[in-house]
Order: C-alpha cells, then structure tokens, then sequence
C-alpha cells in the first residue's frame, strides 16, 4: 500500500506546471458553475413548458456541438492558451445575457451562442495536457483535472442552492465572475501549446483542408472511431443526470437545498476516490475498463428512475459515479493516445462533438420525460449500457 501512493505521488509531483494551472483554474471555474444544474428549475419557474425547456437545452447543446469543431481548429491554428481564454471571456459573457433575456427566441440564440464558447474550451485545454504530459502519466493528469472539476462541484451546487433561493440573478453573476477569473490566470500563466496548422489561419480554404485532412485520418482509425461512438450513447445516458434529476427530485418533493447535496456527493465521491483507483487502473486494458465504467452509467440511470426516497437518490448516484470515475479519465487518455500529434486539437475537437452531439439526443430527455416519466430513465439506461457493450464486442 505504501509504494502504491509512493508511485501516485510520485506521477503527480511530475506533472508540469501549467497542468497545476488548468487544475486550479478548473475547480474556480466549477466551484462557480452555479447555472446549468438549476437551469431547468430557473426557467420552469419563468413559467416555460416542458418542451421550451428541452428547446433552451436543445440550443445549449446545438453551440456545445459547433462550439469543439472550432475550439479543435483554433488550438491548432492559434494555439491552446489563446483559445482557453476567449472561451472563458466569451461564456461568461454570454452567461449573463442568458439571464436578461426576455423574448423565447432571443434566449434561443443566446443560450446556442453560450453552449457554443462553452464548449470552445474542451479541445485546447486537452491537447494542451497531452502536449505537455507524457502518454504514461495521462491518466493522472486527466484524473488530476477531473478532480479539481468535482472538488468545485461538490461545493458548488450546495451554495447555488442557497443563493437560487436567495436571488436566482445571484448564481448567474457568481458563474460568469469566477469564469473570468479562469480566464486572467489562464492568460497569465498558460503556453501557447503547439500550434500545427500553417498558412493563413483564418483562411476558409485552410479551415476547410484542415478539418478534411483530419476527418480522413479519424476514418482510417477505427480504434477512434469505435471510441467515438460508444461515447455517444454513454452520453446520452449521462446527460440525463444533468438535464433530469432537478426535475424528477422536485417530482417527489426533494427540495433543491437536498438536490443539491445531492449533485455534491457526486463530487465528494470522484475526490475521495478517482485518482488512487485510476492510478490503479492504468495499466490495465482500458477496453475493458471503459466498457465497465459505460455499464455503471447506464446502470446508475436505471436506479435514478427506480428511486422514490432521498437515500435511494444517493444510492443511484453512488453506482453512477463510481461508472464517471471508472470511465471518463481512462477514455480521456485512452482517446489522447489515439490522436497523432500534428492533428490533436482537431481529433479532440471530434470527440468534443461527438460528446454534445450526444447532449443534443439527450436534451429531447425532457420532452420523453414528461411524457413517459421514470420509463425514460430506464430506457436512457439501457442506451448507457449498449455502449458497454459496443466498445467492449465491436471489433
């Protein structure tokens, strides 16, 4: 036991510095994400039907889907940092425009615009680790990030909590503030990462060859390619989590100070945990451990539909994120490993797509929920577990 977290200490005290950047950054950024779990309470109490809040999501998640195939091209072409910055200025800058919006079809394309420079954030800051950190210390690093994310979540809702019932202004305020906050480290301290596409950048010529060439090259990968469809089933199981369970814990008259307790220990869990086990975990057949973690997801959404008490809520919740620990950070490196280094940004850029593609189809949850109720958990399940089975037989 002792030379085990010898060796896990020892990875993490290898990491480069700017990954401790991205890990601070990442639990302010999170630490204030107060809107999106309460997004769906917010607008039902602006009186919106079930369907005009799936259609807000909808656009939420159509930006997120555009917002990585320019996010991959830009940290290639202009470099990490530059990217991560007008990401986190532009999202928060949006975040709060969401909030005044009164018209429906303004806060539709307001609410694409930020799911959009949201998501502009995922492929640079990834290929940024996998510029600076070496394939056999990935899984630490993503873990690493993956726990800074979750330490700021399993605070973060409770205090959303409070500060929604307080004043529902308050928790888009204190999401953009912290956002910009990321945005001056960032800037201050980040390289530029590897900048591989020449020429003139912002030429629709270039654009256009660059992400030709790098389709070609995903194509002709069938391991990415595998990967990047399990990842779209598991997703739509899991963004259900996010886009369902403030609305089925209200259903059976869970407060939203529980609910947001809740949503912690979903964090409290990946920061006990996450990074031994997948330090544990990383020298076996990621596979196998991806179609684990894929079935756990699936699994952890079929309880959410059985639960009916607040302890069986965080009954489902434990099998759900011992699936997200289990598989997010291998299948974080196991895709970066895939990706050849001249093309990085991009093949993160696809798989970034592939992940809001996913919460595209899983947004339509809303509208099945109000017309199947607790059956559409169960069905969501059952995709999360098809993706197990997919990575793990589809050869």
């Amino acid at each position: 036991m002792y030379h085990f977290f010898q060796s896990l200490a020892t990875d993490i005290r290898g990491l480069p510095r700017s990954v401790y950047v991205l890990v601070l950054g990442q639990f302010m950024n999170r630490f204030g994400a107060f809107v999106y779990p309460f997004l769906t309470l917010f607008l039902e109490q602006k009186d919106f039907s079930m369907g005009k809040i799936g259609g807000v999501l909808a656009a939420i998640s159509l930006g997120n889907f555009f917002g990585p195939m320019a996010g991959g091209y830009l940290a290639d072409a202009i470099g990490r940092r530059n990217t991560i910055v007008l990401s986190l200025v532009s999202s928060a800058l949006s975040l709060i425009a969401m909030y005044y919006c009164q018209q429906y079809i303004v806060l539709l394309l307001v609410a694409t615009c930020y799911g959009f420079f949201n998501f502009l954030f995922g492929p640079p800051a990834n290929a940024l680790v996998a510029d600076l950190v070496p394939e056999e210390k990935r899984i630490t690093a993503f873990a690493m990030l993956r726990l800074a994310i979750n330490a700021g979540f399993a605070a973060g809702p409770m205090v959303a909590g409070i500060l929604f019932l307080y004043d529902p202004a308050l928790i888009f305020y204190g999401d953009a503030v912290t956002t910009l906050a990321f945005a001056v480290l960032a800037f201050a301290s980040l390289p530029h990462g590897l900048r591989t596409i020449s020429g003139r950048v912002s030429s629709p010529k270039v654009i256009i060859k660059s992400w030709w060439d790098a389709a070609i090259d995903v194509a002709r990968n069938p391991r990415f390619s595998q990967f990047l469809v399990a990842c779209l089933l598991m997703g739509i199981a899991f963004s259900q989590v996010f886009n369902l369970l403030a609305l089925t814990t209200q259903r059976f008259g869970i407060s939203p100070r529980t609910y947001g307790i809740i949503m912690g220990f979903n964090g409290l869990l990946i920061i006990l945990i996450e990074v031994p086990l997948t330090h544990w975990m990383k020298n076996w057949n990621p596979v196998r451990v991806l179609a684990a973690g894929y079935a756990l997801i699936g699994l952890g959404c079929i309880a959410f539909g059985l639960a009916r008490e607040t302890e069986w809520f965080f009954v489902a919740m434990g099998v759900f994120t011992l699936g997200e620990i289990v598989a997010l950070p291998i299948g974080m490196a196991y895709s970066s490993n895939l990706a050849p280094e001249a093309l990085r940004g991009r093949y993160f850029g696809f798989r970034g797509m592939t992940w809001a593609l996913s919460g595209l189809i899983g947004s339509a949850g809303v509208w099945a929920y109000g017309h199947l109720g607790s059956n559409w958990w169960h069905i969501s399940g059952a995709i999360g577990v098809t993706a197990a089975v997919y990575i793990r037989y589809r050869r």
